[in-house]
Parts: C-alpha cells; sequence; structure tokens
C-alpha cells in the first residue's frame, strides 16, 4: 500500500478514487483538475537530443488542439475513428482527444499487415483512419487491390499541422455514461484472426482504482514501458500513470536492446512490458546505476518462463528484484492473475498465482461450463466487472465465450488444493494425443531450462500412426551456435521422462527468427508452426530435426 510520499497525495488519490464518474473517457481531465502539479514532467521520450518530458500541461494543450480538429469534423458520441501510427505517444494523445468527444478509439497495431488493418477497420465500422503516410499509402493500396471502398483518411502530420486552436475547450464536450464505448483493441492474433474487442467507460478503469493505492508511486520511483500504445494494455498503464503522476518512459521499439538503452538513460524502477521484451533484455549492456534501479518487472501475457524471469530478478537492488507475472487477456481489460517471483523462488512452471481483488469468481470448467475438481485441467470462466462488452459485430462469438455468469478466456488452467493456480495452455495450443490431451506451456518450461535457448514453442503435429491425434514436437531457437537437434531432444526427454509428462516426438532447432515466428505483440504464432510441420513425422526430416527414432524407423517401414 502505497500511502504517503507519491507523487500524488493521499488527498488527490482519494479524490480520484472517490469519484463515482471517472472512467476510461474522463480519467485525463479528471486528473487535470485534481493535480497541484501541471508543470511537472511526467511522460518521456527518447530522441536525437535525449529524454524529453512532457508536463500535463503540454499534454492537455495538444490534446485539445486534436479534440478541437476532430469536433470541426464532426466526431462526436460513437464516432468510431482508426488510429494506426507507430508513435505511441500521438495514438495515445489522439485516444484521449477522441474520447473527450464520445468518440471510440479503433486501435491498430503499426505492425498489423495493412491489408489485415484495413479489413480490421471496415469490421469495426470505423468513420475515418488516422494514420502515418507509409501506412495510408499501404491501406489505400490493398483497398484499390481488392476492389473495396476506400476508406476515409487522414495523416497525422496533417492533422497536427491544422489542429492549431486549444482556446475551445473541448475537454467536457461529452458526459460518459457507464456504458458508453471508448475503445475497441485487438488481440494479439496469435490464434487466428485478430479479433476487435470492445471496452467501456466504466469496465476499462474497474482495476485502476484498486492500482491508485497499490501500484508503486513513491516519489522515488519511475517506470519504463515498452508495451505496444496501440494496445489495450499499453492504453490501460498510460493511463494508470497519468493518474499516479507517475514518471514515465514509453519507448516504441520493444527488442531488448531498445530496452537496455531506454533503462540506461531513464534509470527505472519500474520496468513494463511483453514478455518476449523482457526475455531479450540485453543485460551485458545495463550501466551499473540501470542494474541496480529496478525493483520490479511486469510481464504481461502468457509467455513468461523460469529461464526468462532468473536473470532478471538476479538484477535491482542489494536482495534483487522481483518479477510480476501476468495474466489476462485482451476480453478481460486487465491482469487477473499475478504472481510474483524473487531472487528465492523455487515453484515455477507457469504458476499464475491467485486471482486479482477485482475478480469476482474464478473456475477450472468443462465445455459445458461445469466446474470441475482440484488438481484438474480445464477452461478458465471468471466472473468481474472489468469484461469485455463484447466483440464487435460478432454477437455468436461474444456469446460463445459466455456460459453460466462466467466468461470464457481461451486458456487451459489447473488450480491446486491449496489455491494455486497454473497456466496450461490456450486452448487452441493443446496437443490431443492418444493418450489423450497435452500441454504445452509446462513442456516449454522444461525445454527452455534445460537447454538455455533464447525462445522455444512445443506445438501438436500428426501422429502417423492415429488419424485425428497429434504428437508434441519443439521447436528451438538459440541465440549464437547451440547444441545439436539431436542432443536438445535426448537432454529434454529424459528431464520429461523423469517428470512423467509427454515425450516429444521431435525438434527443430531454428536458424533464425522466421523458423519460430511471432505475431505483433511478440507471441510465437503456433498456428504457423503447426501448418508448417503437420507432417514432419511422416515425411523425410529437413536439416536441422531430430526426430524420435522410434518413430522414423516405424514411419520408414
Amino acid at each position: 500500500m502505497y500511502l504517503f510520499g507519491t507523487h500524488r497525495s493521499i488527498v488527490q488519490r482519494l479524490r480520484l478514487s472517490m469519484d463515482g464518474d471517472l472512467g476510461a473517457g474522463n480519467f485525463f481531465w479528471r486528473v487535470c483538475a485534481v493535480a497541484d502539479d501541471l508543470d511537472r514532467p511526467i511522460l518521456f521520450r527518447s530522441g536525437p537530443d535525449g529524454l524529453t518530458g512532457l508536463s500535463l500541461r503540454t499534454l492537455r494543450e495538444r490534446v485539445l488542439r486534436c479534440a478541437n480538429w476532430y469536433l470541426a469534423h464532426d466526431v462526436g458520441h460513437g464516432t468510431r475513428i482508426g488510429v494506426y501510427t507507430s508513435d505511441g505517444l500521438r495514438a495515445f494523445l489522439h485516444h484521449i482527444a477522441i474520447t473527450s468527444l464520445g468518440g471510440v478509439t479503433v486501435l491498430a497495431n503499426p505492425n498489423l499487415d495493412p491489408a489485415a488493418a484495413a479489413d480490421y477497420f471496415r469490421r469495426t465500422d470505423t468513420a475515418m483512419v488516422l494514420a502515418d503516410t507509409t501506412r495510408l499509402t499501404a491501406i489505400r493500396a490493398t483497398a484499390d487491390h481488392e476492389g473495396d471502398e476506400p476508406l476515409t483518411t487522414a495523416d497525422v502530420d496533417t492533422v497536427e499541422r491544422e489542429a492549431t486552436s486549444a482556446k475551445d475547450h473541448a475537454e467536457h464536450r461529452h458526459h460518459h455514461r457507464l456504458d458508453d464505448l471508448v475503445l475497441i483493441s485487438h488481440s494479439s492474433g496469435t490464434t487466428g484472426t485478430p479479433k476487435p474487442t470492445l471496452f467501456a467507460h466504466h469496465t476499462f478503469s474497474v482495476g485502476k482504482r484498486e492500482r491508485l493505492w497499490k501500484f508503486p508511486s513513491a516519489t522515488t520511483d519511475r517506470m519504463l514501458t515498452a508495451l505496444p500504445h496501440s494496445h489495450s494494455a499499453g492504453i490501460s498503464y498510460l493511463s494508470l500513470a497519468v493518474l499516479l503522476g507517475l514518471p514515465t518512459l514509453m519507448i516504441d521499439d520493444p527488442s531488448g536492446a531498445a530496452v537496455a538503452v531506454a533503462m540506461n538513460a531513464f534509470t527505472p524502477t519500474v520496468v513494463i512490458a511483453f514478455p518476449l521484451s523482457l526475455a531479450d533484455l540485453a543485460i551485458e549492456t545495463l550501466s551499473p546505476a540501470a542494474r541496480t534501479s529496478v525493483h520490479t518487472w511486469m510481464g504481461m501475457g502468457d509467455a513468461s518462463h523460469e529461464r526468462h524471469i532468473r536473470p532478471l530478478v538476479a538484477l535491482g537492488p542489494a536482495a534483487g528484484s522481483t518479477y510480476v507475472d501476468g495474466l489476462g487477456s485482451s476480453e478481460m481489460g486487465m491482469v487477473l492473475f499475478k504472481h510474483a517471483y524473487t531472487r528465492e523462488s523455487t515453484r515455477y512452471g507457469r504458476v499464475i498465482g491467485r486471482p486479482v481483488k477485482v475478480v469476482s469468481r474464478a473456475a477450472v470448467l468443462d465445455e459445458l461450463g461445469n466446474e470441475l475438481p482440484d488438481g484438474q485441467a480445464g477452461l478458465l470462466g471468471v466472473r468481474t466487472p472489468s469484461v469485455t462488452p463484447g466483440y464487435v459485430n460478432d454477437p455468436a462469438l461474444t456469446a460463445q465465450a459466455r456460459a453460466g455468469g462466467y466468461f470464457f478466456t481461451g486458456d487451459v488452467v489447473r488450480r491446486d488444493a491449496d489455491g494455486t493456480w497454473y497456466h496450461l495452455d490456450r486452448t487452441p495450443d493443446a496437443i490431443h494425443t492418444v493418450a489423450g490431451p497435452t500441454y504445452s506451456l509446462p513442456l516449454e518450461e522444461i525445454v527452455l531450462s534445460e537447454t538455455g535457448a533464447f525462445d522455444a514453442a512445443v506445438v501438436a503435429v500428426d501422429d502417423p500412426f492415429a488419424v485425428g491425434r497429434s504428437r508434441p514436437v519443439a521447436v528451438v531457437l538459440f541465440k549464437g551456435g547451440g547444441p545439436t537437434p539431436q542432443d536438445v531432444l535426448a537432454r529434454c526427454n529424459r528431464v520429461l521422462a523423469l517428470a512423467g509428462m509427454a515425450l516429444l516426438a521431435a525438434v527443430v532447432v531454428a536458424e533464425s527468427r522466421a523458423d519460430l515466428p511471432v505475431g505483433v505483440t511478440g507471441k510465437v504464432l503456433k498456428r504457423v508452426l503447426r501448418d508448417r510441420h503437420r507432417h514432419l513425422l511422416s515425411e523425410h526430416a529437413p536439416p536441422g530435426t531430430a526426430i524420435d527414432i522410434r518413430l522414423t524407423t516405424s514411419a520408414t517401414e
């Protein structure tokens, strides 16, 4: 609990937390109304001349100019405006401007393929797309190629040149109701086509009230975020930073090298990113100050593994630091489970801890929505006020995700008798073998820990001896040289056998990241790997592959 010695005083946070109308659509204006430090830099950016800090007053001026531009272009309650830019600060400020008028921001990851982005904007009934020049050109080219009606577009540079007036004070143009939509943000797309998910004024802000008191916000705290700010998670944590008055450096390059450079420049105490960025962190390039400044790492998603966590918790102050592993989903609007790892932690294996306070109930369910006993794997169902109102223009998918008052997150989990939860898989990634379901995440823990690989994925491939059944195969990526595929297979299966877990049918050692592809948020695209290696066990093995000799002998007879 952070009460005193914080960036926002206890009185200011009380005023915010007791404001019944505070939500995702008006948080910025409510902060401006209570803050007594409008000229203190709060959001930082890195440029050729070093770090630049922007105060609330400067941010407000920029937002007002953009809001007045949108007002002049008939943006109002319910108008959906697409934002497709690589500049995370612009995305955030335009989001605030759009919602100040009652509009809805439709965010697209800047790395999303232009054709997929154009389709996404059409599926979400976007009235106008704001984008960088190169992305606008690419979107227009896809429309011409596919014969679709062209999208109404605006160049972000042009908009900001024309947005010169900040005198009309547009911040109070719309009074948000609890169920007013404020954001549409797509899922990561790792299991298929990105799903456009709805976020409302109330549901998207529920978790932030508690975090006003529990998120690190002492006057000594500084946050670095490498989250994609075109994602609901990025918007959420920037919003929290503004609410807390927490100095925050936001970077648009999520690579480990870029995070290290930013840490050296900013010496943050809190670093938040998707797991791949933290796994890729170039620790050897950190300055002594940066090595000791971080007390908390926060990984969002479903890909934090022991192999990646241990090097980070060894950094920090003398006692080491804490890695907070958070499991959530786009549909939940916030992290629903979290587990804190320290230098002394011994319990790994994709432990996700316990539900956070905002979750009223979590359960392990079968496909009909019936609760399963402790120790048995099943589907994760949650009841929480932060849950999405649904998917855009897809009532069938929205209904499919709900049963018995629960929302199905798409995860396979297990709960122990002591109340500890484990994340086993995403439902599309479960491997259905002749012996029953096998889950990829526990296998990946073994593969990564045993081999020291940089990244790995375990996926299902066709079982050549059982139609409709699968076997697990690992695709492993090393930084620099690594062991042979045969050595990796033998070492991993030896440990898996001792643990009583399913054995790998084969190992593929990736030559480059292209052989272990990731999506726009850095998660491995297992669906691509499944398609690529579907017939691996029944065809001639390509270079860099080791297959269990028992399969090789039988499959070629």
